[in-house]
């Protein structure tokens, strides 16, 4: 069953971290809430789960998806027959069980040591004024560089871009120069893979009263996944139910990279660190 292990709230902001999965499962900021979920999440990734499972990973992933914001590393996607070492669909970090804890009254630290490549995987949120952050840390525990694949999938509520403008662009940028993305109204259905080297996407949502920034560093992860499932799917996983917008940074093109042949390189011995951040403001 998924259950927030570890919950704080800070400056109008309240966070929930579960351990399956180590996902953010809310964000909940002047009174909305920023994350999808969807109608089964209690049954979750990553716990004690169902004495039956499905025969592929891809589709027991989906019938139970819970929605919030998973990290996919060291592989994303489909798993690969030429990885060198098997993979789960969206790669092994979604699917474990995390030690989750709150360090104070605005920040939560999740911790993971993966099996399938030997990192150590360490995630903070915290909660400040206007704000959300993510640390992640990729710590190599081996003498040999590690290549591995680095996805964000905050999957968030698709209420929020029922009247949105959504705009890729730097910090700065004029109107001319940003770059729409295109929302789908809801029933609808779509996936894009962007280029996005400016690392931020804004949202524009009147009818949610908040204005949300996302920026992120574009060197690590250069795309921006689309995921558009807006109740657009009648059949098996999502039975037109699920209304979620994924806006996730990606460090390979979908579909190109698996375990051993991702473009984030952790040395022997090293790390990688990676800060993603949601400024949340009332809408202007």
């Amino acid at each position: 069953m998924t259950t927030d292990d570890a919950v704080v709230a800070a400056h109008g902001i309240r966070v929930a971290v579960t351990s399956a999965g180590g996902a953010i499962s809310s964000i909940r900021a002047h009174g909305v809430e920023l994350l999808a979920r969807t109608p089964w999440a209690d049954q979750g990734l990553g716990g004690e789960g169902d004495a039956w499972r499905m025969p592929s990973s891809s589709a027991e992933w989906h019938r139970r998806y819970a929605g919030g914001w998973h990290l996919l590393t060291p592989a994303a996607g489909d798993p690969s027959p030429e990885a060198s070492v098997e993979q789960p669909f969206h790669g092994e970090a979604a699917w474990r069980s995390w030690r989750v804890r709150a360090e104070g009254r605005a920040a939560i630290v999740a911790e993971v040591l993966l099996r399938t490549a030997p990192l150590r995987v360490t995630r903070t949120v915290t909660v400040s004024e206007g704000r959300v952050t993510v640390d992640t840390v990729l710590r190599n525990e081996s003498d040999g560089d590690q290549h591995v694949v680095w996805v964000e999938h905050p999957a968030l509520a698709g209420a929020l871009f029922d009247d949105a403008e959504v705009t890729l662009g730097a910090e700065g940028a004029d109107a001319a120069e940003r770059v729409a993305v295109q929302i789908v109204a809801a029933p609808g259905a779509r996936f894009d893979d962007l280029d996005a080297a400016a690392g931020r996407v804004l949202i524009a949502s009147a009818s949610a009263g908040l204005d949300l920034t996302l920026t992120w560093d574009a060197a690590l992860l250069p795309r921006l996944f689309v995921w558009q499932e807006r109740r657009g799917s009648a059949g098996f996983p999502w039975w037109g139910a699920v209304d979620a917008v994924g806006l996730e940074p990606a460090s390979d093109a979908y579909g190109t990279a698996t375990l051993g042949s991702g473009s984030v390189t952790v040395a022997a011995r090293g790390e990688r660190r990676s800060r993603l951040a949601w400024e949340i403001r009332p809408h202007e």
